[in-house]
């Protein structure tokens, strides 16, 4: 005979034995909810990153942030504009194309007219200048819409580089800033300086992201200062006024004869 249990609706397998054979059968047995082990519920998002490439990572965010504000931000534009105007498969504005296709029509019709000369050819020269009035005036018509798109390009370069470099540092900044980067010995340097280096949410010895980011950021300015100070422009030295020393004056006095 085998032994028999009811079902329920959750139940777990258990062994019995056959009352005959003696071998072991597997039979369902009625357990309680409250018998179920559940998972521990996991994080939802973390980040572990090696300390040698938080290093490595923030260095080269703060040095790319120092080598776009020594370019400047106009020139980057400008050279963003250049390659997108100059890029078939990028314009995708027909005044764009039109601003190109009469830019060099002008520079053919330009060529044409310094090639005659106006006594000789008068009536074929006065053709082609009132040709190219014609298209400067259209080309200034066209200028206007098209300062529209570079003020698009220009915002998008902004937000591009803010994405690729600002962006980064602060999510760094917030997720990372209790990873420890270092560690000294503590009362090799003055108890200030290592109180100050664990600022803000670590013990004395430690260094973060924090002090790290402080420290690069500082080096980098000195060294790019360094560089390019000798290819500035010279200023001349202010000249020292010259003092002109005014004459005492003389009055002159009346003498009246007695």
């Amino acid at each position: 005979m085998c032994h028999k249990t009811l079902y329920s609706d959750i139940s777990l397998k258990t062994t019995s034995f056959d009352a005959v054979s003696k071998n072991p059968i597997n039979v369902p047995t009625t357990t309680t909810p409250s018998s179920i082990i559940l998972p521990l519920p996991q994080k939802m998002f973390s980040l572990d990153l090696n300390p040698y490439t938080i290093l490595i990572t923030s260095f080269t965010l703060l040095l790319l942030q120092k080598l776009i504000t020594l370019i400047g931000k106009s020139t980057i534009q400008s050279i963003v504009w250049n390659f997108y105007t100059s890029t078939p498969l990028l314009t995708q504005s027909k005044s764009i194309k039109e601003y190109a296709a009469k830019q060099h029509e002008i520079r053919i019709l330009t060529h044409e007219q310094r090639s005659i000369s106006a006594q000789d050819e008068y009536a074929k020269w006065t053709k082609l200048n009132r040709k190219l009035d014609k298209l400067k005036s259209e080309l200034q018509e066209l200028n206007e819409s098209i300062s529209v798109d570079k003020t698009k390009v220009n915002s998008l370069t902004n937000s591009l580089i803010w994405i690729s470099t600002v962006l980064p540092i602060w999510i760094m900044r917030v997720l990372l800033r209790k990873t420890s980067l270092f560690y000294i010995r503590v009362g090799i340097l003055p108890h200030y300086i290592e109180w100050w280096l664990a600022l803000p949410f670590f013990k004395t010895g430690t260094i973060g992201l924090t002090c790290w980011m402080f420290a690069v950021n500082y080096v980098l300015s000195d060294l790019i200062f360094m560089v390019s100070f000798p290819f500035q422009a010279k200023v001349d030295k202010p000249e020292t006024p010259v003092k002109v020393e005014e004459k005492p004056k003389v009055k002159e006095v009346n003498i009246v004869d007695g």
